[in-house]
């Protein structure tokens, strides 16, 4: 299964060479920078309006940045939202052209869905913070708690264009331990800094080639249809 998933790997990073991909690529860099920017500029603001002390401001953006940092694998699939399925409907194209059409989630709908999943996961790493403050758990807590979380949201985010959720949760539950594998390879990447900007791509890439890879086996595609 781990060769499955270095194959997986690999195929996410060359996808952003796929024809007619460069530009959904270098946009999905855009949307990430903005997005971080905007959500470090409103903290640093907000801290400086409430304390009225410039240097509290410019604390107030340090420590902005250190949680944009902290909470980045949870808002990733709001950032994603934008460009997600122009990413995976590329890739399919490019990868896997014997495929019939998909079935492309309406886009407020899908929105909704991430905020509330955004959501969810800030509040589960904040009830968190306790076993963050123990170095030792750090790691294994942090990455293994949004390793699951981000790699179960991206996962479904590109079966549902093809199969049910039933089906999807599935052939989740079979392939568990690769996929949660995946989620924290994903979270890893969207920790270290500059190549993060590059994570939400990644992770939809990553997932579109895990999900067809996981999705070959004729039992699997019974499940789904």
């Amino acid at each position: 299964m781990m060769s499955t998933l270095f194959t997986c790997i690999f195929r996410a990073i060359t996808s952003a060479f796929a024809p007619g991909m460069f530009g959904i690529f270098v946009w999905s860099i855009v949307i990430t920078i903005g997005a971080l920017m905007g959500f470090v500029l409103c903290a640093g603001w907000l801290t400086a309006l409430l304390s009225e002390s410039l240097t509290a401001g410019m604390l107030g953006s340090f420590g902005a940045i250190m949680i944009a940092w902290f909470l980045f694998p949870g808002i990733m699939p709001v950032i994603v939202n934008f460009f997600d399925q122009r990413i995976v409907g590329l890739i399919e194209a490019h990868h896997y052209r014997t495929l019939p059409p998909a079935m492309e989630p309406p886009f407020w709908p899908e929105l909704r869905h991430d905020a509330l999943f955004s959501l969810s996961a800030i509040t589960l790493n904040i009830l968190a913070l306790p076993l963050y403050m123990f170095p030792p758990l750090f790691p294994v807590v942090f990455y293994g708690l949004n390793g699951y979380l981000l790699g179960r949201e991206f996962f479904t985010t590109v079966a549902k264009r093809r199969w049910t959720l039933d089906a999807i949760g599935a052939l989740r539950r079979r392939h568990r331990g690769i996929i949660w594998v995946g989620g924290i390879v994903l979270t890893v990447l969207a920790t270290l800094p500059i190549l993060n900007l590059f994570a939400p791509f990644f992770g939809i890439a990553l997932m579109t080639h895990l999900y067809h890879a996981l999705a070959a086996a004729p039992r699997d595609y019974l499940d789904g249809r």
